[in-house]
């Protein structure tokens, strides 16, 4: 009898370990991304890696890029609601949330694409952007530079007036895209990227604002050639996490994700400085064009930018202090 007592309490042990062991893995995390084989993937990859090893094993990691969990919109909706833990498209998507992320669709807010990365990079910054949508149910995790905006069209855009009647795909409905675009003649829509290549194909839009390493990964140059570098324009993406995912894990596990998030940050900009190069490589290798605007273009395009500024300003009255964070944090990271 003593025997098969010892045993009943050896198989219970057991089946509690196992338990246990199931409780301590019970969190999924999933991550989507628009894109695929480009600075998001990497970025993804960086923080899978940096969360399960820093959480032992109790929060899973699965990445999906490539649009797998659905078009922006949707992976939005998932994250505020929780059915996606984390989303990673052009912050762009984000404003309707918060206007707060219009912040990073102003143009000449960073003077380069390594100061982009610096600048969001900086603790403080990182610190001021996890606030945005927190009212609305998401955290801001991490953000960096996928590359500079390009303009991708049929045609070919070489100067302001090339843009008059042109239906343009802008990376999301921010002011900031929209509006300087309608001042240049042109009808700017929002679009999920997933839908982008089969309309221009059917010519049902005749461009696409990007970040340049979209069109080598997302092979545009098979319907289009002429790539415009915007000028100092980046496209900048933001990765959001669900507040109701981070409460239900806990304030340990959460802080892990938030900290994995930033120090995957270096990894991911290192890696994309030499990619964003390749990128415009590769274009080329296709028979893709790069163009840049003369000075005297540059000037038209940034006028038209500043000029509905005032306009922007009074329908969104949070940008003005953004944006002076931003550019102080900039001058004090670009002193050092």
């Amino acid at each position: 009898m003593l025997k098969w007592h010892k045993k009943l309490l050896a198989a219970a042990l057991t089946v509690g370990l196992s338990v246990a062991s199931v409780g301590a893995q019970a969190f999924t995390l999933k991550v989507s991304s628009p894109t695929n084989n480009d600075v998001i993937l990497k970025w993804m990859q960086t923080f899978k890696e940096g969360v399960e090893k820093k959480s032992d094993g109790k929060i899973e990691v699965e990445i999906y890029p490539a649009n797998q969990l659905g078009q922006i919109p949707a992976t939005v909706e998932g994250v505020v609601f929780g059915t996606i833990e984390v989303t990673a498209p052009a912050s762009g998507f984000f404003v309707k949330l918060d206007p707060r992320f219009e912040v990073f669709d102003v143009p000449g807010l960073f003077s380069s694409f390594e100061s982009a990365q610096r600048v969001l990079s900086d603790p403080a910054i990182l610190d001021r952007i996890s606030q945005y949508g927190n009212d609305k149910g998401v955290t801001t995790i991490a953000a960096f530079p996928h590359g500079p905006l390009g303009l991708l069209t049929v045609d070919g855009v070489r100067t302001a007036a090339d843009l008059q009647g042109k239906k343009i795909r802008v990376a999301g409905p921010s002011p900031l895209y929209v509006a300087p675009y309608e001042k240049l003649g042109a009808a700017p829509v929002s679009m999920p990227l997933g839908e982008v290549l089969p309309a221009m194909q059917m010519r049902t839009v005749d461009g696409l604002l990007a970040g340049v390493p979209v069109y080598t990964t997302g092979k545009f140059y098979d319907v289009a050639k002429p790539l415009t570098v915007l000028p100092e324009s980046y496209l900048i993406v933001t990765a959001v996490a669900s507040n109701l995912f981070l409460d239900k894990i806990g304030p340990e596990l959460a802080a892990i994700v938030r900290e994995e998030a930033r120090n995957a940050l270096p990894v991911a900009n290192k890696w994309n400085t030499t990619a964003v190069n390749k990128a415009i490589e590769i274009w080329k290798e296709n028979g893709g064009e790069v163009i840049t605007l003369s000075d005297q273009e540059q000037k038209a395009y940034l006028g038209a930018v500043e000029a509905v500024m005032p306009e922007v300003f009074k329908a969104n009255p949070a940008l003005k202090a953004e944006i002076a964070a931003f550019e102080a944090a900039q001058q004090k990271i670009n002193s050092k």
